[in-house]
């Protein structure tokens, strides 16, 4: 009888936290406008390689085929660079789109990397983050951009935080306070941080990444019901989840059949989404939840992570082609 109480306090709990609707707020893609990028129309596009030094083998996403893991993360240091990760290559790299056919500098990582992150510290000093996949939950370092050196930049770690269980974090962002988030999606104890605040989201939903909407006062997490694997499955789903108050909990924004995407952020009106299942670029209404818009071209090779500047522009890395793709947001929705 206890067994049977608990499991009822239980499920009037998720009830509350995670609303009938929410879980059923399934979007179609039938009135979404439909627009081309290409490597001719991005704003920019570069080709970053590396030799496969983890040994890591391909895998599939859905039945997409399957696809080697190259260029994972990206995020914006200021309007005019970027940090990205290169996931088999184990490296992280300094992009500047004023010189965008190679990175300006380079840097070792120990592990495999989903994702990266950075905070400004002071002019010039970024704390830099990577998701640990199963080897920790993340790593954490201080680079600095030093003008006048012949060397251009520097790194020194600041610190490794490993799980107490075994587990996969995928995700790592910093919202606009410098709060640190993680998002551990699957293994023993699935759950993600919103700086000391741990949270979960219901089965099968494992969270790839958490963004910060600050125009509505709220966190964004995006969800995938399955991980990649060695051989193609099928019925993979993508869920974004909002959260702007304690008491209100986890709220299902939408629900998207078809689509996997590891990566999230907002600009403007739109919550933007990559799609590796359907080599795709999706603009989403913040507020309905509804597919507003879907890109597709030769620019979006399995496409993996997303970053978007304050000015708009959309950074978006392919694990197909080893690619950095650089969009302008105003432009793909005017």
């Amino acid at each position: 009888m206890k067994n049977v109480s608990a499991r009822r306090l239980l499920n009037r709990f998720q009830a509350r936290l995670f609303p009938p609707e929410g879980r059923t707020a399934q979007k179609s893609e039938a009135g979404a406008r439909r627009g081309s990028v290409s490597i001719a129309s991005a704003v920019n596009y570069v080709v970053w390689e590396e030799p496969n030094r983890a040994g890591t083998p391909p895998l599939h996403i859905g039945k997409s085929g399957e696809r080697y893991s190259t260029l994972t993360g990206v995020w914006w240091l200021d309007r005019s660079t970027m940090i990205v990760a290169h996931r088999s290559g184990l490296r992280i790299a300094v992009f500047d789109i004023d010189h965008f056919d190679a990175p300006v500098w380079v840097g070792e990582v120990e592990h495999l990397t989903d994702d990266i992150a950075a905070k400004p510290l002071e002019a010039g000093v970024w704390e830099v983050a990577v998701s640990g996949c199963w080897q920790c939950i993340y790593s954490r370092f201080k680079i600095r951009h030093i003008a006048d050196s012949a060397a251009g930049w520097t790194m020194e770690p600041i610190d490794t935080k490993v799980s107490p269980t075994k587990d996969f974090c995928h995700g790592v962002a910093y919202d606009e306070a410098g709060r640190f988030c993680w998002s551990i999606h699957t293994g023993v104890s699935p759950r993600f941080a919103i700086g000391e605040t741990l949270h979960t989201l219901p089965a099968p939903w494992g969270v790839r990444d958490v963004c910060e909407d600050r125009a509505r006062g709220r966190y964004l997490a995006i969800a995938v019901s399955k991980s990649p694997k060695k051989a193609a499955y099928d019925d993979v789903a993508t869920t974004i989840w909002y959260h702007s108050d304690r008491m209100s909990g986890w709220k299902c924004l939408c629900k998207l059949p078809g689509v996997h995407s590891d990566a999230i952020d907002v600009w403007g009106q739109h919550i933007w989404i990559p799609d590796q299942l359907g080599d795709r670029l999706l603009a989403i209404d913040a507020e309905s939840g509804e597919i507003a818009a879907i890109y597709s071209g030769d620019c979006l090779n399995f496409p993996h992570g997303l970053g978007i500047s304050q000015d708009g522009l959309i950074a978006v890395t392919n694990y197909g082609s080893s690619s950095v793709a650089l969009l302008n947001a105003a432009d793909l929705l005017a």
